[in-house]
């Protein structure tokens, strides 16, 4: 009886104990509530992201949408909070699935809502997802160019290396790719030859590209030159003393006024590669390093005598 009586006492104190404030909070809450609940209705659509899981052998063949959409309606204040709540994706488990087709349906509790709010509408109400083995193929790559250079410059060469690349997907994805078409490459700004990445848009063939991009060489020759710099300094590689014999080499360049305006001469220059020769005389060939979007057109002399001792 004692415990009891105290627990008695304890329960009425708790109560009595800031009795007024008590009874205030809860009557706010009570108004609260059904000022909220008595306004006046809203409709939103609340987008939450949608995850196929499939076995590891398989893939889906068809178009799945990203995202399923729950239009509801109810008051201004609970839409709010779940428009601005992350969801964490509705996740169709498909890993134990045989290649074929399979229906998924969505329904009002793929997604959480308080009392007052209504579900209106589920857009999709249910999805089919087509399931393929995965294939793996090798198909040759095309390069796709639209424009041309600009004035006083000519396309000479272009090359992918390597010329075939490997894909992998749904078998009738794979089996319907004959060959990969990159994503047009403009030549309307280059100016010298340039080596990138192929730009791929995969999405119309339904692939993915299994290992490295391949890359493109776009070779672009200039037709004639605007400028010259005569006397460049030449860099020898190599471990022995060096004597350029021929002191006056002139690169003959094309580029447009403003990258003329601010060429620095000390960014055009020749490079010879003797690494590993033995002492001597030689007669090399000058390879020219320019600054971005300068051409070379010519070199004079094209090879100097060099001499290591």
């Amino acid at each position: 009886m004692t415990s009891r009586n105290h627990f008695l006492e304890a329960f009425v104190e708790s109560v009595t104990t800031n009795f007024g404030t008590k009874c205030i909070s809860v009557i706010i809450a009570i108004v609260l509530w059904v000022v909220v609940l008595g306004s006046r209705n809203v409709e939103v659509t609340k987008d939450i992201p949608l995850e196929v899981i499939t076995p590891t052998e398989l893939v889906a063949s068809n178009d799945i949408p990203d995202h399923v959409s729950f239009r509801l309606s109810g008051p201004k204040a609970f839409l709010r909070a779940i428009l601005d709540r992350r969801e964490d994706p509705i996740r169709v488990n498909l890993s134990g699935s045989k290649p074929g087709l399979v229906t998924y349906r969505f329904f009002s509790d793929n997604i959480r809502v308080p009392i007052g709010v209504k579900i209106l509408g589920i857009n999709p109400t249910a999805i089919v997802i087509k399931l393929e083995p995965i294939k793996h193929k090798e198909v040759p790559v095309k390069v796709e160019v639209q424009g041309a250079p600009p004035e006083g410059y000519r396309l000479t060469h272009i090359q992918v290396v390597p010329e075939t690349v490997k894909i992998k997907g749904a078998e009738s994805k794979v089996d319907a790719t004959a060959e990969l078409r990159t994503s047009p490459i403009d030549l309307s700004e280059v100016r010298q030859t340039t080596e990138k990445e192929a730009p791929f848009e995969l999405g119309h063939y339904g692939v993915l590209i299994d290992g490295k991009l391949p890359k493109v060489k776009i070779t672009i020759e200039a037709l004639a030159a605007n400028y010259r710099i005569k006397n460049i300094d030449i860099h020898v590689a190599s471990s022995y003393k060096v004597r350029v014999d021929d002191k006056d080499v002139t690169v003959l360049i094309r580029a447009d006024a403003a990258e003329l305006k601010s060429l620095d001469r000390s960014q055009v220059f020749g490079n010879v590669d003797l690494t590993g020769k033995p002492k001597g005389t030689y007669n090399m060939p000058v390879k020219v390093t320019l600054p971005p979007n300068v051409s070379l057109v010519k070199v004079l002399p094209e090879k100097v005598t060099i001499t290591l001792y």
